[in-house]
């Protein structure tokens, strides 16, 4: 007797990839759109001096699922290459790159660029790393530059989700 074992296709991505993909979805989204907002406000406003209290204190937290995130991307890209030409599956692959590139120096810039110490859940100190004036502010730019490339490869990758929906090539299934 013969037995019949239908599979489904194999997913492209494990439970655990999506899970990182929804947290860092969410951290990125509030860092910058809490970021870039409270910079309309004074510096002494209160709304604007507890995101700068609190946004260091999230992104801190967030550091190390970025960095299990960057991992298996890293790992698993080189397995998923299949060296084939096609342009919207190269565009992708450099745009979700880029991404990662501009988060992981968000997150480090934005370590660097702290000039007081934070204590972290109100438990775990945070020391500050640079303390030249000059260097500090040069991280900031650097850092407010990254966050702005960071912002722009947001909206571009949820515009392209968007179209890539509305013609009929559901790629949020594969995130879901």
């Amino acid at each position: 007797m013969v037995h019949l074992v239908l599979q489904s296709p194999p997913k492209p991505y494990t439970t655990t990839r999506i899970y990182l993909h929804w947290i860092s979805a969410l951290v990125i989204l509030w860092a910058t759109l809490s970021g870039f907002g409270v910079t309309l406000l004074p510096v002494n406003h209160p709304l604007r001096q507890w995101v700068e209290s609190v946004n260091p204190q999230i992104t801190s937290l967030f550091i190390p699922l970025f960095a299990w995130r960057l991992w298996l991307y890293l790992s698993t890209s080189s397995e998923q290459s299949t060296g084939t030409g096609d342009l919207q599956k190269n565009i992708a692959k450099l745009t979700h790159t880029l991404i990662y590139l501009c988060v992981s120096g968000v997150l480090l810039t934005g370590v660097v660029m702290m000039n007081h110490p934070v204590l972290l859940l109100g438990i775990m100190p945070l020391p500050q790393l640079l303390h030249s004036l000059p260097a500090l502010a040069e991280i900031q730019q650097l850092h407010h530059l990254l966050c702005t490339m960071l912002a722009a490869l947001v909206a571009l990758h949820l515009a392209a989700v968007v179209r890539h929906q509305l013609r009929g090539n559901p790629v949020l299934r594969r995130m879901l």
